[in-house]
């Protein structure tokens, strides 16, 4: 742990960066993070999926670390992203149709379909806001991350979740409109508890050696935000601040995670206090090259690799060409981590994840302006 926490100290620029030095993955994210010209740009994924795990292997791993570590490697990422382990939902019956129905540790019932789940709140009446429960962040297993951790040296990011979607899940999306507008200070409360337990359990992925907290939050869809902005700075913001500060007292940068159209809700963002923002879906309207020159000095950028055509439907030639593009618009000066706009998804072919790498790897060499389109 002395040793990674070192060389979280040289990304960021306590300990000088030398023109043209080979940095380690560690070192070449935390140099982003902090605004600083790496080596190469840093790339990779908040998750790449079972199935192109076994597309980029040839077959099913026989063990899931063992073969994610190989795509990683394989594909030449400086990043891995990982997921906090939820208690086990306890069977709690059938319905009148047979269909298994399950109950997570925050009350949400999950009805098991043949072909889609069905999720029932556990939150209905407005009263019920003030007296839920939330459980201790200690159920929470973060050995995932301790694993990555302990036995690589990538730049590991632990993933929790914040008061947005927690809304959503315990109320049900028409609620918590509704709830929004009847009842904000119950909504408020619940929405900055939801925040506290999530921001202990970011901390706890911390103690457990992440190098960055992600905080995935998705508030908006292809054309603006779910709720609006200044419903947002009023139930949401307050309490995704809050949660940034606490997660921040463990000494790591935060992320955060929307998809969506983001442009209104930016300055809020950073008012948050994240460090970094990941996604910047282009077919929403998510523009980098505009993005950068507003927000590029107060925000590390990661994504903007598009996922409804270019990776799923374009050639290898569209994907290095569309790499190359990216490289050039968003990463000279720093601040940007190369990777999707989402997760390394079943739809894309492998040929077209190992293109997109291998371009990476080959053109994100700095400086950045000195590259041809070759």
């Amino acid at each position: 742990m002395q040793l990674r926490c070192m060389t979280r100290l040289r990304g960021l620029g306590f300990i000088p960066l030398r023109r043209n030095e080979a940095l380690d993955c560690r070192e070449r994210v935390f140099a982003a993070l902090a605004h600083r010209e790496p080596d190469k740009v840093p790339k990779g994924e908040l998750e790449i999926v079972s199935e192109m795990v076994s597309g980029l292997l040839g077959g099913e791993p026989t063990d899931r670390f063992e073969g994610l570590r190989a795509c990683v490697e394989m594909l030449k990422m400086d990043l891995v992203n990982t997921y906090t382990a939820w208690p086990k939902p306890k069977l709690v019956g059938v319905d009148s149709e047979g269909r298994a129905i399950e109950e997570d540790i925050l009350g949400i019932r999950t009805v098991h379909g043949d072909v889609t789940d069905s999720s029932i709140p556990p939150i209905t009446e407005p009263e019920q806001m003030w007296t839920f429960e939330f459980p201790e962040a200690e159920v929470f297993d973060t050995s995932w991350t301790a694993r990555w951790a302990g036995e690589t040296d990538y730049f590991i990011s632990g993933q929790t979740g914040g008061p947005f979607g927690t809304l959503e899940m315990l109320l049900g999306w028409e609620n918590a409109m509704i709830f929004s507008k009847t009842d904000l200070p119950a909504v408020k409360d619940l929405a900055r508890r939801a925040g506290r337990l999530f921001a202990e359990i970011g901390r706890k992925s911390a103690e457990s050696g992440a190098d960055m907290v992600v905080v995935a939050e998705d508030i908006a869809f292809n054309t603006g935000t779910f709720f609006s902005p200044d419903t947002l700075r009023e139930v949401v913001f307050p309490a995704l601040k809050e949660e940034v500060q606490e997660i921040k007292k463990s000494g790591v940068p935060v992320m955060m995670h929307s998809d969506g159209n983001l442009n209104d809700v930016m300055e809020d963002i950073i008012d948050c206090g994240f460090d970094a923002l990941q996604s910047l879906q282009p077919s929403a309207g998510m523009d980098i090259a505009e993005i950068k020159r507003k927000y590029g000095d107060k925000l590390c950028l990661m994504g903007n690799l598009d996922l409804n055509w270019l990776m799923p439907f374009g050639t290898t030639e569209d994907v290095r060409k569309a790499v190359r593009s990216l490289i050039r618009t968003a990463a000279p000066g720093g601040g940007f981590i190369l990777s999707t706009c989402n997760v390394l998804t079943r739809d894309i072919p492998v040929e077209n994840a190992i293109a997109m790498y291998d371009e990476a790897e080959r053109f994100g060499v700095y400086p950045i302006e000195d590259r041809d389109e070759r």
